[in-house]
């Protein structure tokens, strides 16, 4: 029976599923900006579907924090105030060092290859200026750890935060128009370092790295009483 296992046929996404990541990808991107509403009907008729599952497509979303349902008033693209995103700074700084120290050990071979595709990526972002191209070189830069690191529950307690990141990378990147150069020289040290495999000199750019977010959200998030201390 083994080798009929091998002739099951994969189902097709459904539409539902397809709008979902359609429109998780236009998030993400920061194609629709935080906070900004989404209009259902404007949303059926772009992805030329019903309304029915463009709704379950933000129930899901709702569900995985990228989009808060407000009863009467429509739907919207989460809107992280300081004090949310110093939560995911904290959230990420600890699962992408783990993450990082167990690739080195693990799949360095991998690790290296993947981050110097993205390194290539958001060089040609770069050069091109196209924010949303390196906001998505800058992701996989960053999911190479965990794709790498050999622990399926680690990889997992990444995508439970990893939409909304993303989301406010590329919203960061769109305010200040180009991406940052700092950002860029960043990430080409952090490669030199996982080549290298010196994971306490990594710890130290990986610190800068991710707090630096908070401080550059704090021009451009509201501002709420008593946030970070940062």
């Amino acid at each position: 029976m083994s080798g009929a296992r091998q002739l099951r046929i994969k189902q097709p996404q459904s539409i539902s599923q397809m709008v979902v990541e359609r429109l998780r990808e236009a998030i993400v991107d920061g194609h629709f900006g935080l906070g900004e509403n989404i209009s259902e009907d404007k949303l059926a008729e772009a992805f030329g579907v019903s309304r029915t599952p463009v709704r379950d497509a933000l129930s899901q979303l709702q569900n995985s924090g990228l989009v808060v349902v407000r009863p009467k008033r429509g739907s919207f693209v989460f809107s992280p105030t300081l004090a949310d995103v110093e939560t995911l700074c904290e959230y990420r700084l600890m699962l992408e060092m783990q993450a990082l120290r167990l690739s080195l050990k693990r799949n360095h071979a991998q690790l290296v290859s993947t981050i110097q595709s993205a390194v290539a990526a958001m060089t040609d972002a770069l050069e091109a200026g196209d924010q949303f191209a390196y906001a998505r070189a800058d992701a996989a830069f960053h999911r190479a750890f965990f794709e790498s690191c050999g622990n399926r529950l680690i990889e997992d307690a990444y995508t439970v935060a990893e939409g909304q990141l993303g989301a406010i990378r590329s919203s960061l990147s769109v305010a200040y128009g180009r991406p940052g150069d700092q950002s860029y020289a960043e990430h080409r040290q952090m490669a030199d370092l996982i080549v290298a495999k010196d994971a306490d000199a990594l710890a130290a750019i990986m610190d800068e790295h991710v707090w630096r977010t908070l401080r550059v959200a704090r021009d451009a998030l509201p501002k709420e009483e008593g946030g970070g201390s940062r």
